[in-house]
C-alpha cells in the first residue's frame, strides 16, 4: 500500500526546522489521516442520545470529544516504525503534534467551538510503503507545560488545559447520562512536579502508544469509538465523596473508574498489570 496524495493545500504556520511549507510538499510525500468519530460503531454527534452503554447499559448525550496525538509514524510492512510529521497549518497541527475536535459546539457540546478538525496531513519524507500507522495519545513534553492563555494554536484550548503543574488534557471525553449527571474522562499527566521557570516532570506520563496494523489510508480512515471507553465501566456509577469525588476518570490516584478506562486505550493505570487486550478505541474503518 501507497501513500494516498493530499486533497489540498493547507494554510501555513510557523514551519518546523527541515519540513516543508504545504505549497512544497509533494503530493506523493503526503498522507492525509481521516478520523471518524464513533460511538458503538454509530457516528459520533453532539446533540444525540446513544443507548446500551457501559457495564449498565446505559444512556448518555455527549459534552465534548477532543484528543491531542503527537509522535506520527508508518508503520512499514517488516514493522518497522518511520516518523513521519504533522503539516504545518496555524491552527490544528503544529511541531509534531495535532488536535483532534470532534465536538461542532451545537446541543450540549458548550464547551467546545464549531469548527471540528478530523482529518490530519503528514509529510513523510521516505515515501514507506504503508502496512499501518503509529501515534501517540497526548503531547511532547517540552509542549505539556505551556500557559493556554499565551500559547499558539492548538494549545490555546482553555477547555483542554489543567494547570501549569498538570498541563494539558490529553483527552476529554465528557458526556452526561441519563440521570443528568455529566460523566467525565480527562486524561493527562499526573504526579507532577515543578515550576515555570525550573521546569516540570511527571511521575506518570500517561502517554499510551496506538499502532493500528493493516490501515491502508487509500481506501480506510480511523475509527475513535468513544463508547469503548466505557465498556468497564458504570457511568451511572454516584461518587462516594470520601474515595471518588467525582463521576469519571481524571487520571488522579485512587480513581476507581480509571482502571477500566485506562483499558479501553491498552495502558495500564498506576501499579496495575497491564491490560491483557489491546486497546480498542482506536481501528481500521472503510471510508463512508
Amino acid at each position: 500500500m501507497r501513500l494516498r496524495q493530499s486533497s489540498g493545500a493547507l494554510a501555513l504556520g510557523v514551519l518546523i526546522t527541515g519540513v516543508p511549507a504545504c505549497d512544497e510538499v509533494a503530493p506523493d510525500t503526503s498522507i492525509t489521516l481521516d478520523f471518524r468519530g464513533l460511538v458503538d460503531g454509530e457516528p459520533f454527534a453532539c446533540g444525540r442520545e446513544y443507548t446500551g452503554i457501559g457495564t449498565s447499559a446505559s444512556s448518555f448525550e455527549p459534552l465534548d470529544f477532543r484528543l491531542y496525538l503527537h509522535d506520527f509514524a508508518v508503520v512499514t510492512p517488516d514493522g518497522e516504525e518511520v516518523p513521519v510529521v504533522p503539516v504545518q497549518d496555524a491552527r490544528w497541527q503544529r511541531d509534531g503534534f495535532a488536535l483532534l475536535d470532534f465536538e461542532d459546539g451545537t446541543a450540549a457540546c458548550e464547551t467546545g467551538s464549531p469548527t471540528t478538525h478530523t482529518t490530519v496531513e503528514l509529510y513523510d519524507e521516505s515515501a514507506s510503503e504503508i502496512a499501518g500507522i503509529a501515534f501517540s495519545i497526548g503531547l511532547p513534553a517540552s509542549e505539556n507545560h505551556l500557559d493556554a492563555a499565551t500559547a499558539p494554536a492548538p494549545l490555546n484550548e482553555p477547555g483542554m488545559w489543567w494547570s501549569w503543574r498538570g498541563g494539558y488534557k490529553f483527552v476529554r471525553a465528557d458526556v452526561r447520562t441519563a440521570s443528568g449527571t455529566p460523566f467525565y474522562f480527562h486524561l493527562g499527566s499526573t504526579s507532577c512536579e515543578g515550576t515555570p521557570a525550573t521546569g516540570f516532570s511527571c511521575g506518570k506520563g500517561n502517554i499510551p502508544r496506538i499502532t493500528i496494523d493493516g490501515l491502508d489510508p487509500d481506501d480506510q480512515e480511523i475509527g475513535v469509538d468513544l463508547a469503548r471507553l466505557y465498556d468497564g465501566v458504570d457511568i451511572t456509577a454516584v461518587p462516594d465523596f470520601a474515595s471518588d469525588f467525582v463521576a469519571g476518570c481524571m487520571a488522579f490516584s485512587g480513581d476507581p473508574e480509571c482502571p477500566g478506562m485506562f483499558a479501553a486505550l491498552g495502558m495500564a493505570f498506576e501499579s496495575a498489570p497491564a491490560p491483557s487486550d489491546p486497546q480498542s478505541m482506536f481501528r481500521a474503518e472503510v471510508r463512508r
